[in-house]
């Protein structure tokens, strides 16, 4: 054992509930045996030999890199091949394997160095590297590797059953295959206990999705009233439930677990607000006490801190964190005409919305001499029939006066009934039967499809500072039915700019409303639909690990907005080896419960997605962020896509930077 003197630190966990950052010895409700630490304490250490006690394990631990799932303790461990020597890494200070080797094991190579060799097959790698994780929820000690680390299933064997030996947990001990290259090797790892996704996150209570700080009066709120309350940009909310849409405020609670891109954290990270799910929140003691009360909420990885808090702090906090400065949106109203995709680009947002700008993008994409497969019979309308609809019917002026008035921003009822009347005024009005006629005409050119989504495309969303995720709606028409006629359907998607999440959205966001304005992207829509999904052109977890993050459904069921009970897959595709494409790392995170917990998409199907996703993040990049000061390591795009038909053929729909 190495000590070297310094002051020791301490890691607390502070939330209400009863925690112990401490891990217990065994699994959860046994009885806890009686251990003698070989460690009597003092100096805080560099490594140890072996781990006799739970206090040593508290004294080594440290959190996940990569955290994609709370309540996890961690200690790296370092097995050198050379000397046949375990080290359990004091994980606080050495918070890479790296560091470890260099600092205390004298590795002398760059970093990048490290990584290709000490994680790769050849004969340079020197260490096996792997952390034993702790999940609190579940009572459940495992060995995990890095999930592309091309390590041999004998070097698996190897360092686990040195683990084993040298851990009081050593018999309760299991290998967690976190990956597609990982669960390769369990046929030659007979004889070791494996354990799944389901068991290590069944009993999670708490999750962290978008961690920070607010202050904000504590709120409970039936999930049914969650979207229509008349909450404030003030107001933390608990919600008993998963709410499919949110006001503008301060923070949310829910009670069930969410999907990392769903539109509820989204707009949380957008907005910079923290959302976090904890299963007892509701019925909490605790929690109800400070119902009704200004309150400080913290939201880390682990664990959550909620107190009460003074106006003079929660004041200096809104003051420094709020949008200050207003911003007046570009808006081509002036120019009309239906326009091809094949006539649009990124630079096209002022004349027909972001969506439609970044869609016309999208379909210039080639990779290997195929264009990227977007949905078929686009165009776009731009935001002069917007503006015309308006004026036809005086309805600018309205806008002009229920702007004006005295009451529209400070009473909940007063705005929510005047943006009413304004969106059911915009549907009332008969749509100049002219565009109607071109745009029948356009979608009656596309043979073999009869359905078309005409949606939402704004120049306030997917820009710089403001996703707009979430916040206006679309709508299908149908050749030939009268109950989803293409003027329903475009005046519905006109009348949406004026949602009260849209207009509260902006007005946060100090967006001038009169220069918001509405274009519509038109495809054909997907009716048989296989798999739906939401992607990430990064590590949502960690950035600095190489990984697209992609969310994935059974057929129409929302992965941004998903129903009550239902779980989406959860992945990383990790990019880090040159090789990714051809010998894929694929980390589940948690499978969909729509479908049996068995993956919604094939490997093939997968790896696909991401070639796709490679070439989308750099063709935007190139050509419409080089200029962002954004480095591209750190530059991601959203991307939602789908499978469609019986064939699963796979269509990129919509692509923003996030």
């Amino acid at each position: 054992m190495r000590t070297i003197i310094r002051k020791t630190l301490l890691f607390v966990s502070v939330s209400l509930l009863s925690t112990c950052d401490s891990p217990p010895s065994s699994g959860v409700n046994k009885p806890e045996p009686q251990y003698t630490c070989a460690w009597k304490g003092g100096d805080t250490l560099d490594f140890l030999d072996s781990i006799t006690c739970p206090d040593e394990f508290a004294a080594l631990q440290g959190s996940p890199i990569v955290q994609t799932v709370s309540g996890v303790k961690t200690v790296k461990v370092v097995y050198e091949i050379s000397s046949k020597r375990l080290y359990y890494v004091s994980s606080g200070r050495y918070w890479l394997h790296f560091d470890f080797c260099s600092e205390v094991l004298n590795y002398g190579k760059s970093h990048a160095l490290f990584n290709d060799e000490q994680y790769g097959a050849g004969p340079e790698r020197l260490y096996y590297l792997a952390n034993v994780d702790y999940y609190s929820g579940s009572g459940i000690y495992t060995v995990e590797f890095f999930a592309d680390d091309r390590i041999s299933a004998q070097g698996i064997k190897i360092l686990f059953e040195a683990v084993k030996k040298t851990s009081y947990f050593g018999e309760e001990l299991k290998f967690f295959p976190n990956s597609t290259k990982m669960k390769a090797h369990l046929p030659s790892l007979s004889g070791i206990p494996t354990v799944s996704e389901d068991e290590l996150y069944g009993g999670q209570k708490y999750q962290a999705l978008n961690t920070g700080e607010a202050y904000g009066w504590l709120r409970r709120v039936e999930v049914s009233d969650a979207g229509s309350k008349n909450a404030g940009r003030h107001d933390i909310l608990i919600v008993n439930g998963l709410p499919l849409d949110i006001p503008v405020i301060a923070g949310i609670i829910t009670t069930v677990f969410q999907t990392p891109l769903s539109h509820i954290n989204v707009l949380s990270h957008n907005r910079g607000t923290p959302n976090m799910a904890l299963k007892s929140a509701w019925d909490d003691e605790k929690l109800k006490s400070l119902e009704n009360k200004l309150v400080y909420l913290d939201v880390k990885p682990d664990t959550f801190l909620i107190r009460e808090a003074s106006r003079e702090d929660a004041e200096a906090f809104w003051s420094a964190r709020e949008p200050s400065e207003p911003v007046t949106l570009e808006c081509n109203d002036y120019t009309p005409g239906i326009f091809d995709i094949s006539q649009l680009s990124h630079l096209s947002v002022s004349l027909v919305g972001a969506k439609a700008a970044n869609f016309a993008e999208l379909s210039k994409i080639t990779m290997g001499g195929d264009t990227l497969p977007v949905p078929e019979g686009a165009f776009a309308i731009p935001f002069y029939y917007y503006r015309r609809h308006l004026k036809k019917a005086g309805l600018d002026k309205y806008v002009e006066w229920m702007l004006s008035d005295s009451l529209f921003r400070s009473n909940y009822n007063r705005r929510y009934t005047l943006l009413k009347i304004l969106r059911d005024s915009i549907i009332n009005t008969p749509l100049d039967q002219s565009l109607a006629s071109i745009v029948e005409e356009k979608i009656g050119l596309v043979t073999g499809f009869s359905s078309f989504r005409f949606r939402s495309s704004t120049n306030a969303e997917d820009i710089k500072g403001f996703n707009g995720a979430g916040l206006y709606e679309s709508h299908t028409a149908v050749k030939g039915d009268p109950e989803k006629s293409v003027s329903s359907a475009i005046k519905k998607v006109f009348a949406s700019l004026w949602t009260m999440r849209g207009f509260e959205e902006r007005d946060y966001f100090k967006i001038d409303q009169l220069s918001v304005a509405m274009g519509i992207l038109v495809h054909r829509s997907f009716p048989h639909e296989e798999v739906n999904g939401v992607a990430i052109t990064g590590n949502i977890y960690f950035p600095l690990v190489p990984a697209y993050t992609i969310n994935a459904q059974l057929k129409d069921i929302s992965v941004v907005n998903p129903p009550p009970g239902f779980t989406a897959d959860q992945l990383l595709f990790h990019i880090y080896s040159s090789d990714a494409f051809t010998n894929p790392a694929i980390e589940y995170i948690i499978y969909s419960n729509a479908n049996g917990g068995v993956p919604v998409m094939t490997n093939d199907e997968i790896v696909l997605l991401a070639k796709w996703l490679n070439v989308i993040n750099q063709h935007f990049y190139i050509y419409c962020f080089r200029n962002s000061g954004i480095p591209y390591n750190l530059f991601s795009m959203d991307v939602e896509f789908k499978l469609d038909g019986p064939g699963r053929k796979l269509y990129i729909k919509q692509a923003r930077p996030y």
